[in-house]
């Protein structure tokens, strides 16, 4: 038996006890995130908004999706993302891009102050068994960055990435994806603060002086 098999069958068995002995109640939801993110000092000008992001239709959910092959998703039932995927990784974004120093704030609204607005979308984001002691976190990300006078795409970039799972569960999943966006939040932190600090300059030097 494999060690999905196994594991899913220790579910079951765990889940029927469990509502055998609670006379037929559901099992407790657990909820996860992405991880905590590390604090530089802050040197950047820029105000940075960051929109939801749209997600494909078969992770639209808060449910986790695992995959066994390249054919089938399937979903846990009682172990959830702690927002829908869009929000989730939104929110990760958000607090990293603030985090990195680069920016002289980083919201989740348009403003007088934002130049720039980062948006994109969520391809997939899953656990992935490649072999019975072989498990991975992927996520693949499109990210686009777009000048809010014009509405121009000023950036645009697909982010692919996988980390190893050290434990074969929903918690070895979370802290997977949470590496993956650290490296994607870095690499792309560089570039968004670039192109957004030179929006905001040139918006600055088009508005009127004060009377």
């Amino acid at each position: 038996m494999s060690v999905r098999m196994m594991w899913t069958a220790g579910i079951s068995l765990s889940v029927a006890l469990e509502m055998a002995a609670c006379g037929g109640r559901v099992p407790e939801v657990r909820y996860y995130q992405l991880g905590a993110v590390s604090t530089s000092a802050r040197v950047g000008r820029a105000v940075l908004a960051i929109e939801p992001l749209e997600v494909a239709s078969d992770y639209a959910d808060d449910r986790i999706v695992y995959r066994v092959n390249p054919y089938r998703l399937d979903y846990y039932d009682y172990h959830r993302w702690s927002a829908e995927p869009g929000i989730l990784v939104a929110n990760y974004l958000e607090r990293a891009l603030e985090a990195s120093g680069r920016f002289r704030a980083v919201v989740r609204a348009r403003s007088s102050e934002t130049s720039v607005v980062l948006g994109g979308r969520i391809a997939a984001i899953e656990e992935v068994d490649v072999s019975h002691a072989r498990w991975e976190g992927r996520l693949v990300l499109e990210l686009y960055l777009e000048d809010v006078a014009s509405g121009k795409v000023l950036w645009s970039h697909q982010f692919e990435e996988t980390e190893p799972m050290q434990v074969q569960s929903p918690e070895g999943l979370a802290r997977a994806l949470g590496a993956a966006m650290a490296r994607i939040s870095a690499r792309i932190a560089p570039e968004v603060a670039f192109i957004a600090t030179e929006r905001a300059r040139v918006a600055a030097t088009r508005s009127p002086p004060p009377d």
